[in-house]
């Protein structure tokens, strides 16, 4: 771990200076394009067939190694080209605000604006810098009937600093550029979109990635002012995401497909002209029933198969709408237009 650069009293100015609120990014980061991007006000969102787009997603705070990751050191900027590392244990995130002591005070949100984190990945070292810290309703990510992102929950935005030129940690989302939402106390197998508690965890959920875009789309275990919803549920949101209606990791998707949902949290309810059911899904689950599939646009007219089992095909929009009514089917419905095919053939080669 670094030595300290400075005493304890100029830690402790820092501390109670600096403000809460996000300040602007340095001239030297301005490059580094993370500003949101939507065609219109009105959406609808936008999904991804990734679970996380970042060489790095699932840290231990205690310096394990988790998935060929460590967490070596992070150190608070204390002024130009001076940085304190935080102490040994005492990282955490709290409804994705990050938070951690140097010689016992508190730093919190964008006190962490200017840190830098070292990781070992397989034995390589890596460095990244943490240039902006914001609050979703500042970042514009929370927008009705287009991103239902917590207004109160931060979003961070980190760039790798190993080679000549920044670069960002997670990939471009069109809506949520290159920022990422932090949870804490769980990890994510991106190979069957498991989702399992772990004490003493980060996840960086990548917006380009389904962890992330589940939050922007509302869906969150530990919402900061919002409705939080349990976590199966969360794992079902981001099978939502990725149009992995068997639950097995498999996703029926492509990056850019439109999506509406509804859910039994009143989180969303969106309706847009042109689209019908796509499926329902179970909390816990995967899709209970599929209609449409959303890679091609193709309607279901026999059970969908999956290694396992056999998901039947939803009956007709009034008889769902009545049986979703009576609390009897189904926690999230999404719905979809009928374009896939056309943008299946236009992404599939970028794969």
């Amino acid at each position: 771990m670094l030595a300290r650069s400075r005493a304890l009293s100029t830690l402790a100015a820092l501390a109670l200076t600096v403000s809460p609120a996000c300040d602007e990014m340095d001239p030297e980061s301005e490059a580094i394009d993370a500003s949101p991007r939507r065609g219109g006000t009105n959406g609808p969102p936008t999904n991804t067939w990734k679970i996380g787009t970042s060489s790095i997603s699932a840290v231990d705070t205690l310096g394990a190694e988790l998935d060929g990751v460590v967490l070596v050191d992070v150190e608070i900027n204390n002024g130009p080209g001076l940085y304190d590392s935080i102490d040994p244990g005492t990282l955490t995130v709290d409804r994705g605000t990050l938070q951690a002591e140097i010689n016992g005070l508190i730093f919190t949100g964008a006190q962490f604006e200017g840190s830098r984190w070292t990781f070992t990945l397989d034995g390589s070292v890596l460095q990244a810098e943490l240039t902006a810290v914001e609050d979703a309703d500042a970042a514009g990510l929370h927008v009705p009937d287009l991103s239902r992102l917590d207004p109160e929950r931060l979003v961070y935005t980190f760039v790798w600093l190993d080679g000549i030129d920044p670069v960002p940690t997670c990939e471009n989302d069109a809506v949520g550029g290159a920022r990422t939402v932090i949870f804490g106390g769980f990890v994510v197998d991106h190979e069957s979109g498991d989702i399992t508690a772990r004490a003493n965890t980060l996840y960086l959920g990548c917006i380009s990635g389904a962890v992330g875009k589940a939050a922007l789309w509302g869906y969150a275990p530990d919402s900061p002012s919002r409705t939080s919803i349990p976590l199966p549920a969360f794992e079902t949101a981001t099978r939502m995401v990725r149009a992995d209606y068997c639950g097995d990791g498999v996703s029926h998707t492509d990056i850019g497909n439109e999506v509406t949902m509804k859910d039994r949290w009143g989180i969303n309810d969106m309706s847009f002209p042109g689209f019908s059911t796509e499926a329902v899904w179970e909390a816990g689950g995967a899709a209970k029933c599929i209609k449409q599939v959303r890679e091609t646009g193709a309607d279901v007219s026999e059970p969908f198969e999956c290694p396992d089992h056999e998901i039947p095909v939803c009956s007709s929009d009034v008889a769902l709408q009545i049986h979703w009514d009576d609390h009897a089917y189904g926690d999230f419905w999404s719905n979809i237009r009928q374009t896939g095919a056309r943008r299946h053939a236009e992404n599939r080669s970028a794969r």
